[in-house]
């Protein structure tokens, strides 16, 4: 049975994406109460990670803090700062070509990677 696209959905990924910043749950809560005030928190996170789980979005982990979620599923990297928790991409030349240097010694067959590199940001560095 497929899954229903509904308004909250459609309003949720909308602010998702219009924010681009890798934003929190609460980061996308404030955005869509701007305009719907009646769309719940629990909602927003409901729908934030049934969408992470279906694929449709990525969860950024963030050690020590909240995850981030990214509207742009293509295989990229992260980097969060230690001191404010921003997340921004980082860019490298073929992120793909680090799963396939990784030779695993127990046994498993490797579906993916997740790299989220830590470090301070320019605006912490100052």
């Amino acid at each position: 049975m497929a899954e229903r696209q509904t308004m909250q959905k459609t309003i949720i990924y909308a602010a998702l994406c219009e924010l681009a910043n890798h934003p929190t749950v609460d980061m996308v809560y404030e955005r869509v109460q701007r305009d719907f005030p009646t769309i719940s928190k629990a909602t927003v996170y409901r729908v934030l990670r049934q969408m992470a789980e279906q694929g449709k979005i990525l969860r950024i982990p963030v050690p020590e803090g909240a995850d981030h979620y990214d509207h742009q599923t293509h295989h990229h990297f992260h980097v969060c700062c230690n001191s404010c928790a921003k997340v921004d991409d980082v860019t490298m030349p073929d992120p793909g070509a680090l799963e396939k240097t990784v030779t695993d010694s127990c046994g498993y067959e490797l579906t993916g990677c997740s790299v989220v590199l830590q470090g301070l940001c320019p605006a912490c560095r100052k």
